[in-house]
């Protein structure tokens, strides 16, 4: 790789050297200075973007698109789509368009990344007979659950298994059961009918690989909210994808990776009229 300052552009500011005093210098007297060759390089574009001249050329950004952020939204607009955000689970037969789902991805790849790596990758489900076989899955591992978790015996053994997270778990437990009997009879209470299933996923060695994939999930929710979308993180898809290889084939994860965050995504069948701020 090759990094380059333009003489003639470059008015000494020094702001590439301030985010990045791997491969920039100071030099008293004189213009920054660029590392030649380059030895490390995270590929971050920090330099490309601080610049007001124009005056760094990175081959090994080639190619990166450069926006124009004088219109980001202000933090009224920003604090009034969050609020706007729920998590939706109610969706109109209506299927996502390959544009829709590629504007979640391109926002979720916006997200920050361990290392500037870009090892995050999504796996879209849209086959709507892939998705029902996936709900009455896990309806019928849920329906077991909920019967074992009626007996003391089986809640001490869970106990040992589990430890605290039993207790996270408590609030739930009444609400397993019901919810596996409607998904088995039809009525699904695991995707809840969603048209689209989006399975965000790293290598499972990846030492940062559960906030990589969870900050992409985060931006795929907020994009959804902002293209008049609806979507849900569902916590009960993303263990039994990652337990069991039959399940991980039907959903269609690659060996040796690991699913961190499922979310499904569609069409509202209505809006919600309010957004609710949270207490600090």
């Amino acid at each position: 790789m090759r990094i380059a300052i333009d003489e003639r552009r470059c008015t000494g500011c020094g702001r590439c050297v301030d985010v990045c005093g791997i491969n920039f210098f100071a030099r008293p007297g004189a213009k920054p200075r660029a590392a030649d060759p380059v030895e490390t390089c995270l590929r971050c574009g920090h330099c490309i973007a601080v610049c007001p001249k124009g005056a760094i050329t990175h081959d090994g950004l080639a190619g990166v698109n450069l926006t124009d952020i004088s219109k980001k939204p202000g933090y009224e607009a920003f604090m009034a789509l969050l609020e706007a955000r729920r998590s939706r689970r109610e969706f109109s037969d209506k299927p996502l368009s390959e544009e829709e789902i590629g504007k979640l991805l391109s926002a979720a790849v916006q997200a920050p990344n361990g290392l500037n790596q870009r090892n995050v990758r999504f796996t879209v489900i849209t086959d709507l007979k892939a998705l029902k076989e996936l709900s009455l899955r896990v309806g019928r591992e849920t329906a077991w659950l909920a019967g074992k978790l009626e007996s003391p015996l089986w809640r001490a053994f869970f106990r040992l298994w589990w430890g605290d997270q039993l207790d996270e778990i408590e609030p739930l437990i009444p609400l397993l059961g019901p919810m596996a009997e409607e998904t088995l009879k039809g009525n699904d209470k695991v995707l809840y009918g969603a048209p689209c299933a989006i399975l965000v996923q790293t290598r499972e060695s990846e030492s940062c690989g559960p906030e990589d994939a969870v900050y992409c999930g985060a931006n795929i929710l907020l994009a959804a909210e902002a293209l008049g979308l609806g979507a849900c993180v569902i916590g009960f898809l993303t263990e039994p994808v990652n337990r069991d290889k039959g399940m991980a084939r039907l959903a269609g994860i690659p060996k040796g990776r690991k699913v961190h965050t499922s979310i499904v995504v569609g069409h509202p069948r209505f809006p919600y009229a309010l957004g609710i701020s949270r207490k600090p």
